[in-house]
C-alpha cells in the first residue's frame, strides 16, 4: 500500500486506486514520489478529474494521473471506446476493425500498441500503421477500410510535454456528442485493467492485426491525384515550380514526396534540420507553424535556393503555414489561416466552376475565422458557418453528403484547411499540393498568390484579422473576466461601447444570450450539425459585432489554458498602403477591447 495520509478521503481513494491499476514503474514511482513529498496539491490536479473530449479529443500532460497522458489512461480509454463500439456498432463494422495511428512524440508508439493490444485482445481486427503518419491519413483509412472507428495518437502543436487521443468516428469524422460524453461514462465502467493489456510484447505480429501503412498511403495518393483535374496536373508539370518544405520534426516529409509526386509537382526542397520525426523539437521553442520562429530555417534555405514559396506542416502534419517571397517589397510575407483561407477556398471553388455548372456547393468556416470567404461564394454556392473545431466542419460536411451535397471545402483560422469532402478533418499534406497548384495556376498567369489576394480584396472587400491569446492558468480568473462582462453594466447587463466602438450585436454562446435576439447573416443555422444549432457547452465564448465593420470574438481554448481573442475589420481598402492604415486601425481598437474586457495586468494574464 501507498500509505496515502493526504487528509482527504477522496484523493487518498483516488490514489489508491490508481496504483492499483498502474504497472508502468515511471508513473507509479512518480506517484510514489508525490505521495512522500506531500504534493497534494499536485496529486489533487492529476487524481481527482478525468481528461475529456475537447476540441481534438483527449489531450495532456504526459505524466502520472487520470487528469494526464499515461498507460492507464490510455489503456482505460481504449478499454471503454471498445466496449462503446460493441453496443453501438453492427458486429460487420466491428469485424471490419479499427485504424490505429501515431505522430513520433515521446510514447506515441507505446500508447498505439497498447490499444492495439486491447482491440486485439478482444478478437477485434486492428490496421496499425508501421511507423508514425499524418493525422489525416487515420481519418481517410477508417472510411476506407469502413472500420467502426480511428485513433490517432497525437498532440498535434501541442508542447513536447503533452501527448493526446484522437478518436474518430466510423464515418471519418471526430467524435461529437453524445458520443463523446458516451465513451466518457463508457470508460467509467472499463477502470480495471487486465494484465494481458499491459505486454505490447509481439502485438506487430498478432493474427489480427496488420500493417496498413502502404495500402492506405497507395489509396490516398490515388485520391489526390483525382482531385486535380488533368489541366491542373498539365499545369503543376509545366510550371515547374518548386518550394521549400519542413515537417517541422514530425511526421509529414515521406507522405508529402508521395502526394506532390502523384499530383506532377516538383520534389520539394526539405529543412533537413527539421526533416525527421525528433519528440523534443530542437530546432524551435514551439512545434506551431503559426509562430514565426518556425519558418527561420525554411527562409534561409529559400534564400540559398532561390525559390519564392514556403510550406511548412505542424508535427502531425494536419496543418500548413504558408510563406511566400515578395519581390516588390524584398521580404517574406507569411499567410495568415484566414487569408490563406480565402486563397484556397477561392481556389476549389474555381476549379470546381471549370468543369460544373453545380452552385448547389458548399463552403465552411468555423466561427471565428474570417467572414471573406462568405463573400466570395455569395451568389456561388453555400457558405456555412460552425463552432470552433473540424469536428463540427467534419461532420456538417458529412451530414451534407448524405443529402447530396457536396462540400468543397472548409478551414479554420488556426491554418487548417480541408480540401474536398474525402478526408472530413484538417489535412495539411492535400493542403500542401493545393497550395503548390494554385501556386503553378498563377505562376502561369505571372500572378503569385499575394497578387491574387490582392485581387480579391478589390473584389470582395479587405477582410483584416488581428488574433491573439493570453495564458491564465486559473480557472477563478477567467471565470471573474466573463462575469464582468456578463454584468458590466450592472447585473445582466453587457458592454454597449467599448473604446470607440459602439457594439450593435452581441453573442454570448455560454449563457444563450442574444442582443438583439434576432440579427441579420446567422444562415448557419439553417445548415444541422454545426454545433451552432445546439446549447455551447465548451467553455466561455462571446462575439461582439460593432458599428463599423469590427467583429470581436473571446473564447477559452479546448486544448491549452489560453484564452484566445479573434477579430476581423471589413473595409474598402484596395491599396497595401490603405490596408496598412486600416491594419493599424484595427489593432488599436483590439487593444481597447482587451485593456477595457480582459484586463491582463490586472488579472495577470501572460502574453
Amino acid at each position: 500500500m501507498s500509505g496515502c495520509n493526504s487528509g482527504d478521503g477522496k484523493l487518498d481513494a483516488a490514489v489508491e486506486s490508481w496504483l492499483k491499476h498502474d504497472k508502468n514503474p515511471t508513473t507509479r514511482q512518480e506517484v510514489l514520489d508525490d505521495i512522500a513529498n506531500s504534493s497534494w496539491d499536485k496529486l489533487r490536479r492529476t487524481m481527482l478529474h478525468r481528461l475529456s473530449f475537447g476540441t481534438a479529443g483527449l489531450r495532456g500532460r504526459m505524466g502520472a494521473g487520470y487528469k494526464c497522458m499515461n498507460d492507464v489512461v490510455v489503456l482505460q480509454t481504449a478499454q471503454g471506446l471498445l466496449s462503446y463500439l460493441r453496443k453501438v456498432c453492427h458486429q460487420s463494422q466491428l469485424q471490419n476493425g479499427v485504424v490505429v495511428g501515431y505522430d513520433g512524440r515521446h510514447n506515441s508508439e507505446r500508447f498505439a500498441e497498447l490499444t492495439a493490444k486491447v482491440f486485439a485482445s478482444a478478437s477485434t481486427p486492428v490496421h496499425l500503421f508501421s511507423r508514425v503518419c499524418p493525422t489525416p491519413y487515420v481519418a481517410f483509412a477508417t472510411i476506407m477500410y469502413g472500420a467502426a472507428a480511428g485513433v490517432m495518437v497525437t498532440a498535434s502543436h501541442n508542447p513536447r510535454e503533452d501527448n493526446g487521443y484522437k478518436v474518430y468516428w466510423g464515418n471519418g469524422t471526430q467524435v461529437i456528442g453524445p458520443h463523446d460524453e458516451n465513451i466518457l461514462d463508457e470508460i467509467r465502467q472499463c477502470l480495471d485493467i487486465p494484465d494481458e493489456h499491459w505486454s505490447v510484447d509481439g502485438i506487430r505480429s498478432h493474427e489480427l492485426v496488420k500493417d496498413c501503412s502502404a495500402e492506405v498511403i497507395e489509396k490516398y495518393n490515388e485520391y489526390i491525384r483525382d482531385s486535380l483535374h488533368g489541366d491542373v496536373l498539365k499545369q503543376n508539370r509545366q510550371s515547374g515550380i518548386r518550394c521549400v518544405y519542413s515537417a517541422m520534426h514530425g511526421v509529414g516529409y515521406e507522405y508529402v514526396l508521395k502526394a506532390f509526386a502523384a499530383a506532377d509537382l516538383e520534389e520539394p526542397f526539405s529543412v533537413a534540420e527539421q526533416q525527421n520525426p525528433d519528440p523534443d523539437f530542437p530546432t524551435v521553442k514551439f512545434a506551431n507553424p503559426e509562430e514565426k520562429e518556425c519558418l527561420q530555417l525554411s527562409i534561409q534555405l529559400a534564400k540559398e535556393r532561390g525559390v519564392s514559396l514556403i510550406l511548412v506542416n505542424d508535427p502531425d502534419a494536419d496543418r500548413l503555414a504558408v510563406a511566400e517571397y515578395d519581390q516588390s517589397k524584398g521580404s517574406w510575407k507569411v499567410f495568415t489561416g484566414n487569408e490563406m483561407g480565402a486563397l484556397l477556398g477561392w481556389w476549389m471553388l474555381w476549379q470546381h466552376q471549370q468543369h460544373s455548372q453545380d452552385r448547389d456547393v458548399y463552403l465552411l468556416a468555423s466561427f471565428v475565422s474570417s467572414k471573406m470567404l462568405k463573400a466570395i461564394v455569395k451568389g456561388q454556392g453555400h457558405f456555412v458557418e460552425t463552432l470552433t473545431g473540424f469536428k463540427w466542419m467534419g461532420n456538417t460536411t458529412l451530414l451534407l453528403s448524405q443529402q447530396d451535397k457536396k462540400t468543397l471545402f472548409a478551414f479554420e483560422e488556426a491554418i487548417g484547411y480541408m480540401c474536398g469532402a474525402r478526408v472530413p478533418d484538417k489535412d495539411g499534406v492535400s493542403a500542401a499540393v493545393q497550395v503548390a497548384s494554385l501556386a503553378s495556376h498563377l505562376h502561369s498567369k505571372g500572378l503569385s498568390l499575394n497578387g491574387q489576394l490582392q485581387a480579391l480584396y478589390r473584389e470582395f472587400g479587405y477582410h483584416v484579422s488581428h488574433n491573439g491569446y493570453y495564458v491564465c492558468h486559473e480557472p477563478a480568473t477567467i471565470q471573474r473576466i466573463f462575469r464582468r462582462i456578463r454584468n458590466y453594466h450592472g447585473s445582466g447587463v453587457y458592454p454597449k461601447k467599448v473604446g470607440s466602438c459602439e457594439i450593435v450585436h452581441l453573442n454570448d454562446f455560454t449563457e444563450g444570450v442574444k442582443i438583439p435576439e434576432k440579427a441579420n447573416g446567422e444562415a448557419h443555422l439553417t445548415v444541422i450539425g454545426t454545433g451552432l444549432d445546439q446549447d455551447y457547452t465548451s467553455g466561455e465564448m462571446v462575439a461582439f459585432r460593432c458599428h463599423n465593420g469590427l467583429s470581436v470574438t473571446v473564447r477559452t481554448s479546448g486544448t491549452e489554458p489560453k484564452l484566445k481573442f479573434y477579430t476581423e475589420l471589413v473595409c474598402d481598402a484596395p491599396t497595401e498602403r490603405e490596408q496598412d492604415d486600416m491594419k493599424r486601425k484595427l489593432e488599436a481598437m483590439v487593444q481597447e477591447f482587451i485593456e477595457e474586457l480582459l484586463q491582463p495586468k490586472e488579472n495577470g494574464l501572460i502574453g
